[in-house]
C-alpha cells in the first residue's frame, strides 16, 4: 500500500509515519512537509510548503491512502498566527478534497478535528456524538477550535468518488512523548525528582476540567480497522479511553511514581480551555461499524523514569 501524509515533525504525522512504515515491509510512506522527519523512518520525503508550492497531484494519485496531519494551533504554549490557523486546517485541506474530487481519485482521504470544536460545555452529563459536534453553536474561545469546527462542517456536508474519514480526536498520548503537552511535561518532572534534581515545582490550573485520553496505538489500530472494514464515508469520533479530570490524571501519574502531590501546584496556572469544563465523545458510531473503540489505559505509556 502506498501511503502519502502531510505534515512531517508533528506529532500525529510523526506517530502515523513511523507506525504505517513499521507495519508492514511492502508499504510505501511518502511525507509531505517543510522538514524532512529527523526521528522516525519513511520512503520518500517531498518537500511541499502548503501554503507556497502547488502540490504534485500526479504523484499523489497513486497513494492508496492519503491522511491530511498538517495543521497549526494544536499547541497553546506554540505561538501561531490565527491567519496560518485558518490556512492549514481549512483552506488547505478544503484544497486538496475539492481537487481530488476533479482528479477522480479512487483513493481513502483521512483528516482529523478535535472534540475542542464542541465549545464551552459545562454539561458533565453529555458525551457528544458527530451531529452534536458537526452542528455545535457553542461559543469557542480561540481560533484553532474555530477552524477545526468549520472544516468537520464542511466535510459532513462534502461528497466525492472516493473514500473519506474525518476523525475527531479527543486528548491524545503516546510513548516516549516529548515537549510541553500535559503528560509529557508532569513525567519530565517526576523523572528530575526521580533522579534526584532540583527543578521549580510545576504549576496547574485547578485541574477541574474533565476531558478524554486515548492512547495513540488505539487511534492507529481503530483507523486501520476502519480502512479494513470499508466503512461509510463521514465524520467519527474516536471515543473510548478514559475520562478523567485534569486533576485525577496528574495524581495518578505522581501515585504511579510515589511521589507526593503538593495542593499549591494548582489553581495558579491559566490554560486557554479552563472554561471548558466537560469535553468527552460518544464512540457508538465508530463501535458499531468497527467493533472497537480505544480501551488503553494511561499506565501503558509509563515505566521506569
Amino acid at each position: 500500500m502506498i501511503i502519502a501524509i502531510f505534515g512531517t515533525n508533528g506529532m500525529i504525522s510523526s506517530l502515523l509515519s513511523k507506525f504505517f512504515y513499521d507495519k508492514s515491509e511492502t508499504n510505501i510512506v511518502n511525507v509531505y512537509g517543510t522538514q524532512e522527519p529527523g526521528n522516525y523512518l519513511f520512503s520518500n520525503f517531498f518537500y511541499t510548503d502548503l501554503l507556497k508550492d502547488g502540490i504534485d497531484y500526479q504523484e499523489l494519485l497513486k497513494s492508496d491512502l492519503i491522511i491530511y496531519a498538517a495543521g497549526a494551533g494544536v499547541q497553546a504554549s506554540i505561538i501561531e498566527s490565527s491567519e496560518l490557523m485558518y490556512q492549514l486546517n481549512l483552506f488547505v485541506p478544503i484544497s486538496i478534497c475539492t481537487q481530488l474530487k476533479v482528479l477522480n481519485y479512487k483513493g481513502i482521504f483521512v483528516s482529523f478535528g478535535s472534540y475542542m470544536e464542541i465549545g464551552l460545555n459545562n454539561d458533565e452529563t453529555i458525551l457528544f456524538d458527530e451531529k452534536q459536534i458537526e452542528f455545535s453553536s457553542l461559543k469557542v474561545t480561540n481560533d484553532y477550535a474555530i477552524s477545526k469546527r468549520l472544516l468537520t462542517r464542511f466535510m459532513g456536508s462534502f461528497s466525492a468518488p472516493y473514500h473519506f474519514l474525518h476523525l475527531i480526536l479527543p486528548n491524545i498520548y503516546s510513548n516516549n512523548e516529548t515537549g510541553t503537552r500535559l503528560i509529557p511535561y508532569v513525567l519530565n518532572y517526576l523523572s528530575k525528582i526521580k533522579n534526584g534534581l532540583h527543578c521549580n515545582v510545576p504549576q496547574f490550573s485547578s485541574g477541574n476540567q474533565v476531558r478524554q485520553f486515548v492512547n495513540f496505538e488505539d487511534v492507529c489500530f481503530a483507523l486501520t480497522r476502519c480502512i479494513k472494514c470499508n466503512i461509510q464515508s463521514g465524520i467519527y469520533n474516536l471515543g473510548g479511553g478514559e475520562i478523567l479530570s485534569i486533576k485525577e490524571l496528574i495524581i495518578r501519574l505522581f501515585n504511579y511514581y510515589q511521589i507526593p502531590v503538593k495542593d499549591e501546584m494548582f489553581g495558579k496556572e491559566a490554560t486557554r480551555d479552563s472554561d471548558i469544563k466537560y469535553l468527552k465523545l460518544n464512540g457508538n458510531k465508530l463501535m458499531k461499524e468497527i467493533d472497537y473503540l480505544p480501551h488503553q489505559r494511561i499506565e501503558s505509556i509509563l515505566g521506569n523514569i
